[in-house]
């Protein structure tokens, strides 16, 4: 039978975060999810690894148990409430952030803010700083012809922009100013897991459009991939973005061998 996993409301000054911890030892294995998503979405998958070590997930502000928080947000405040939270629950570093999609964004920024408490990030199908501007490249300006193309045309070109049509009101103009203006992760090590399969349909849009637009997405996670010397990039061949659902044992098994890796690093 599955394990149920009771969040703890814990206060991180106004407001109550909805925390879910299991197992024991070191590092702390920390989950950070897609937009939207919340932290109930990885109880399998955390549960799996708390036989290894302690892991740690939760859900954002305004989502599942969680109290909202004034909006917009930027991954700034994200991090400001994940570091909070970590200390009032009195859970030490060191950490293993994960990070799927935004949350890749949340792990690179809160290792450029705390570095000293990062041992390893996982990035899984993480977000780049460049895709939206990437991708309008190459869709065509003048997409009326096709309701699917004129749709993702503006989901990068107005949507994506307008932080009141996101499920947290996520400000991601400002998220990518971020992360351009964080270091490379030195020789920390890192894990970056891509998609295999197209998030879209490719015989709904002009041919060789949704082809062009993943292999740009492959750039990008080539990228992220360079941003340490100490790096691992690995294609999830079964799956599309939503990773934890296609292949959930492939996080599972990374993630472990990172805990491994960290531990024989703590020992020298």
């Amino acid at each position: 039978m599955e394990a149920k996993y009771t969040p703890t409301l814990v206060n991180i000054g106004g407001r109550r975060l909805a925390l879910k911890t299991a197992g024991e030892g070191v590092p702390t294995v920390v989950f950070e999810m897609g937009l939207g998503i919340a932290a109930s979405t990885y109880d399998t998958i955390a549960g799996q690894i708390a036989a290894l070590t302690r892991v740690v997930w939760y859900d954002r502000a305004g989502l599942g148990q969680s109290d909202p928080a004034p909006i917009p947000r930027t991954i700034q405040d994200l991090v400001l409430d994940l570091h909070t939270l970590l200390q009032k629950a009195t859970l030490p570093s060191p950490y293993v952030l994960v990070g799927h999609s935004m949350g890749g964004h949340i792990v690179r920024l809160y290792r450029e803010r705390y570095p000293d408490e990062v041992a390893a990030l996982v990035l899984i199908d993480a977000s780049h700083e460049d895709q939206r501007e990437r991708y309008l490249a190459v869709l065509p300006p003048q997409p009326n012809a096709c309701p699917d193309l004129a749709h993702l045309r503006h989901i990068w070109e107005s949507r994506w922009v307008d932080s009141r049509q996101n499920a947290e009101q996520i400000d991601n103009l400002a998220n990518s100013a971020l992360l351009r203006s964080c270091h490379n992760l030195g020789n920390l090590p890192l894990v970056v897991l891509s998609r295999g399969c197209p998030m879209r349909d490719p015989a709904k849009y002009p041919s060789g459009l949704i082809e062009a637009m993943e292999r740009l997405w492959l750039q990008m996670q080539r990228e992220l991939a360079q941003l340490s010397s100490q790096s691992c990039h690995l294609i999830a061949s079964k799956s599309g973005h939503l990773i934890h659902e296609d292949e959930p044992t492939l996080i599972v098994d990374l993630v472990r061998q990172m805990v491994v890796q960290v531990r024989e690093q703590m020992k020298r």
